[in-house]
């Protein structure tokens, strides 16, 4: 120490600054260099977890629209009268003293009968490969080429009391035969077919969907390199995944994953060292048991790490460079200033960002404070500008989540159906099954966010229909929309939300049945969609508070229609939106102002 303190005491102030200002620059970059390893690492190996999660779930709410699709076609077919019919007839002829295999112009016409029932609910109509009836007799029916002697060496023979639940029943993935394509990976749903008025066992029905349907749901949701996809049954075997050669192994082997025990629920960690450290992502997907899980190399994730580490470095060696010259020779004249000036940074590199720097001067430095100063004055309105885009943007997209896949509606779209299978109003059943499939077909839209307002009104009649049919007492609806205008762009699910507000908030508050009319027309270079009831209304407080951050009484009723104008206006302007005319116990009219454009290909 003593050596040092001599030494520096022998050269002179500015070289000791010179020196100094060195030292500084180079622990200062270095720290930083760290501290932004650190950060960068943490922040991406976080938004990898987040993805993953999002993925999953995204992957687990298609896995349940295919599982209810699936189900419900079953149910369908299961209950369709003319299988029962023909079921039921195989089954007395069983039960006769003298039964005699159907042989013959008869076996024919039954399995004419049950191919033309069961043809509409396979490919190319829907996802399902091949579907299959074994009667009573232990006759299999089969539509799709299904081979008819392997499904009962799979399945077994008919057994009027073995299975007798009303629920349909996934098998695990199974090897099974087509006729002309040889084998195929598979999952088969079963369903007992219950006979309406007896209550006997007559037979049962059998979907196949091919593994592929499943993968086909993940496929496209790999955001990283090297990333994989399985989905697991309850022993830990692999029942889908993108490289075939995986089916049927345990995961554990395929993957060297240590735990696979805890994807019995939703989990993420991290394992393995080096070259081989992987994320594991898991997620239950409950209704079957099932693990949805991706593995991603840690190297693919952590590659944008590496590209802040080289540019922190270039930036840390072209500061050292400048500081050197700088330094030398300004270092007697700079001094004050520069030390101001970074204490400035020094505070706000610890948070304080409202600190600007009191050095002012006519000079070079006087001029960098003031530009450092109006800097960070800009740089602190975008964060907070930013900070509010996002997270408006945020609740846009997760309403816009909610109202794509809207499980309440399912279920009670479903409900209806039943109701009406059961009180034999067949043709209004299989309507609300169309009107429904076309809702969910057109709201998911393979994932564009932009439809042409053609769909859009295609989209909002099938809800207003399935509506229709379960508040008829309360509704009636008419759309008048210039077709001009049909095929411009209009943000997906915009009318909606505002249809189910005028038909709860509104229609359903009269005690008389009401009208429910839409228009729409083109206005100079503008679209004007308009949404009339004469529901209940709204007072004047409650008009101008439905489209603020608070609504009114009832959050629910304002939350649709915030949502939609927030986000018409985060697209398209202020110039755009939605606009509100209501008079209390008289009407409501929604008015919806969007710009002209055609929608983009996807």
């Amino acid at each position: 120490m003593r050596v040092i303190s001599r030494y520096l005491s022998g050269i002179s102030i500015k070289n000791k600054i010179f020196i100094s200002n060195i030292l500084i620059i180079v622990i200062s970059i270095s720290i930083l260099a760290i501290f932004a390893n650190i950060v960068s690492q943490k922040a991406i190996i976080e938004k990898a977890v987040n993805n993953s999660s999002r993925e999953l779930v995204l992957i687990d709410n298609n896995l349940q629209t295919l599982l209810f699709s699936v189900e419900d076609y079953s149910k369908i077919l299961a209950s369709d009268f003319r299988l029962q019919s023909v079921l039921y007839n195989d089954f007395l002829s069983k039960k006769m003293v003298d039964y005699k295999p159907v042989e013959g112009l008869n076996n024919l016409s039954m399995n004419k009968t049950l191919s033309e029932t069961i043809s509409n609910i396979v490919e190319p109509n829907t996802k399902i490969k091949a579907a299959s009836i074994l009667t009573a007799s232990d006759q299999w029916v089969d539509v799709g080429f299904a081979d008819n002697r392997f499904a009962a060496r799979v399945f077994g023979s008919f057994n009027e009391t073995s299975d007798r639940t009303l629920l349909p029943a996934w098998t695990g993935l199974i090897k099974f035969r087509f006729l002309y394509e040889g084998e195929d990976n598979v999952f088969a749903v079963s369903k007992t077919v219950i006979h309406k008025d007896t209550g006997k066992t007559i037979g049962r029905v059998f979907l196949y969907i091919k593994e592929t349907v499943i993968a086909s749901i993940y496929e496209s949701e790999i955001n990283y390199k090297g990333g994989e996809f399985y989905i697991l049954d309850r022993n830990g075997k692999i029942i889908s995944s993108r490289n075939k050669s995986n089916l049927y192994q345990d995961f554990k082997e395929v993957t060297s994953v240590s735990n696979p025990e805890s994807f019995q629920e939703n989990n993420n960690f991290i394992q393995g060292s080096g070259a081989r450290k992987v994320l594991v992502s898991s997620h239950l997907f409950e209704p079957l048991h099932w693990s949805i899980v991706s593995v991603v190399p840690v190297d693919e994730i952590t590659v944008e790490r590496k590209e802040i580490n080289q540019l922190i470095i270039r930036i840390g060696i072209v500061c050292l460079l400048v500081a050197l010259a700088v330094s030398f020779r300004l270092s007697r004249s700079i001094t004050r200033p520069i030390f101001q000036l970074s204490k400035t940074i020094r505070k706000i590199r610890t948070g304080e960002l409202d600190i600007r720097s009191s050095y002012q001067s006519t000079d070079e430095i006087g001029y960098l404070s003031e530009g450092f100063n109006n800097l960070m004055d800009r740089i602190e309105v975008l964060m907070a500008e930013n900070v509010e885009k996002q997270r408006t943007k945020a609740e846009i997209e997760f309403k816009l989540l909610q109202s794509q896949v809207k499980p309440h509606f399912l279920y009670n779209t479903v409900e209806t159906i039943v109701s009406l299978i059961k009180l034999d109003m067949k043709t209004e059943a299989i309507s609300a099954a169309k009107y429904m499939a076309n809702f969910y077909k057109i709201s998911l839209s393979k994932g564009h966010d932009m439809i042409s307002i053609r769909e859009e009104m295609l989209l909002t009649e099938s809800y207003l229909e399935i509506q229709q049919l379960r508040y008829v007492e309360y509704m009636e609806y008419a759309m008048d929309i210039d077709e001009e205008i049909m095929p411009y762009s209009i943000p997906k699910l915009t009318l909606q939300p505002i249809v189910e507000n005028a038909i709860y908030h509104g229609l359903k508050m009269n005690k008389e049945k009401g009208l429910l009319r839409i228009t729409g027309r083109r206005c100079g270079e503008d679209v004007r969609i308009e949404i009339y009831d004469n529901g209940a209304g709204m007072d004047e407080i409650q008009t101008k508070a439905i489209l603020k951050e608070v609504a009114g009484d009832g959050v629910g009723s304002g939350f649709g229609a915030r949502s939609v104008h927030n986000r018409i206006v985060m697209l398209y302007g202020y110039k755009y939106g939605l606009e509100i005319e209501s008079v209390l116990g008289v009407y409501t009219k929604v008015i919806i102002r969007l710009p002209l454009l055609v929608p983009q290909e996807g």
